[in-house]
């Protein structure tokens, strides 16, 4: 594992070698997509799932300490609206924890698509010491650098670095856009009614930076559970998740995976999933493992042994205090004001999600059971389960739930009404 550093790490010898290979090799016309790369030390991953605060320094230091070479950061704006304005925020915010200097823009819009077999664009992305992706559309992104899932110069420039231990970060469409295939829209409701057809969830292929793991953003925020559950029983897909809520980014260091900033990541595994008994016109699928993630969490893809932070403490039949709903963890969103008049939550509404999975974790619900738009979802509690958290009185995380809250591992079985076959 890379130790972390103030500054970036030096292009060595053996990385120089790397990136000579890499240039022969986009010179020929060869994509790095798909083909075998020389033997190489991939630079770490930092997933975030958008809604990054300026004021978040744990989550611009892990990019920032995962840097290699002695060139900027570039920020690359392709996704956004206004990508020159975008890439300016992003300039300025990491300037800001890194020093003057330390990002370079590179706004490259979709449509100029001329830019990403131009030489000198290739040439400047060659010399980065890292990336980050700003958030907007993620197809934009592949629009620019793999339209039609055909390798692109630029596209093959930053797969090389990243192959010599440069740095990739991204944040919401600059996160998503990791998985190949990624997920390229629609929402939890929407999944359940039409699986992956039209209608449901929607996968296109993407940059493949993160390997067997779909990439989902804006997770327990936008309620978007329901999605990632359908998106990981693809009997063809990915069968492994990880849906990163705001201002939280999941460091990935090649199988190994940390959770850094406000909030938490929700860790999916469909691989043991199959059909179940259900109604006529009906289906049903599970068992489905899922593990809520907090801050400073760790666990590795090979084993899915989750490793808690080591100051965190058990939360089982505890209830919440109102310090932890009164004092947000910094880059924590406030809590809603309840609506009386409003009926049962929806598993797919905002935050919902997140405060089932800590009334187990309190063992306030012996187990969950929620009926949702074309179907339902039952969560139990499987074998070593744990409810973890960090000391009350140290603020609180997203929506007054607890802070840093760990809890898993779940067995989740889906109910569809009536829906096109997802998985298998």
């Amino acid at each position: 594992m890379r130790k972390h550093s103030s500054s970036p790490r030096p292009r060595s010898m053996r990385a120089t070698l790397l990136g000579a290979a890499a240039t022969a090799l986009l010179a020929s016309g060869a994509s790095l997509h798909g083909q075998a790369m020389p033997p190489s030390d991939p630079g770490a991953l930092v997933v975030i799932g958008g809604g990054l605060s300026a004021d978040n320094e744990a989550v611009y230091r892990a990019i920032l300490d995962e840097r290699e070479g002695d060139g900027p950061l570039c920020i690359v704006a392709t996704a956004g609206a206004d990508p020159e304005g975008s890439a300016a925020s992003a300039v300025a915010r990491f300037d800001r924890w890194g020093g003057e200097g330390t990002a370079r823009a590179h706004p490259l819009p979709e449509e100029e698509t001329a830019a990403a077999r131009d030489p000198e664009v290739v040439a400047a992305l060659s010399g980065c010491a890292g990336y980050f992706f700003t958030g907007g559309s993620q197809s934009r992104i592949l629009n620019l650098f793999r339209p039609d899932g055909e390798s692109t110069p630029a596209g093959e420039a930053i797969l090389a670095r990243w192959h010599e231990g440069a740095v990739i970060s991204g944040s919401s469409a600059g996160a998503a856009m990791m998985s190949d295939p990624m997920i390229a829209g629609g929402t939890s409701a929407g999944a359940f009614r039409n699986a992956t057809d039209e209608g449901g969830v929607r996968l296109a292929p993407g940059m493949g930076f993160v390997p067997d793991l779909l990439v989902d953003q804006h997770f327990l925020a936008r309620g978007r559970i329901g999605r990632l559950l359908i998106a990981v029983l693809e009997p063809e897909g990915i069968r492994m998740g990880a849906g990163i809520d705001e201002d939280t980014a999941l460091l990935v260091r090649g199988r190994e995976l940390e959770v850094v900033g406000a909030s938490g990541v929700v860790m999916v595994d469909g691989r043991s999933a199959a059909g179940e008994a259900a109604p006529p016109g009906a289906r049903a699928y599970g068992p489905i493992r899922v593990e809520l993630l907090g801050p400073g969490d760790r666990m590795s893809l090979d084993d899915w042994v989750v490793r808690p932070a080591a100051a965190k403490t058990s939360i089982a039949a505890s209830e919440r205090r109102p310090t932890e709903v009164t004092a947000p963890a910094p880059g924590a969103a406030a809590p809603a004001e309840a609506d009386p008049d409003a009926g049962p939550a929806d598993l797919f509404d905002r935050w919902v999600f997140l405060h089932a999975v800590e009334a187990m974790a309190r063992g306030l619900e012996p187990s969950g059971e929620h009926a949702v738009e074309a179907g339902s979802v039952t969560l139990r509690k499987g074998d070593s389960f744990r409810g973890l958290a960090f000391p009350a009185g140290t603020g609180a995380g997203p929506d007054g739930s607890a802070h840093g809250l760990s809890a898993g591992p779940f067995l989740v079985r889906i109910h569809l009404d009536s829906p096109p076959d997802p998985g298998p």
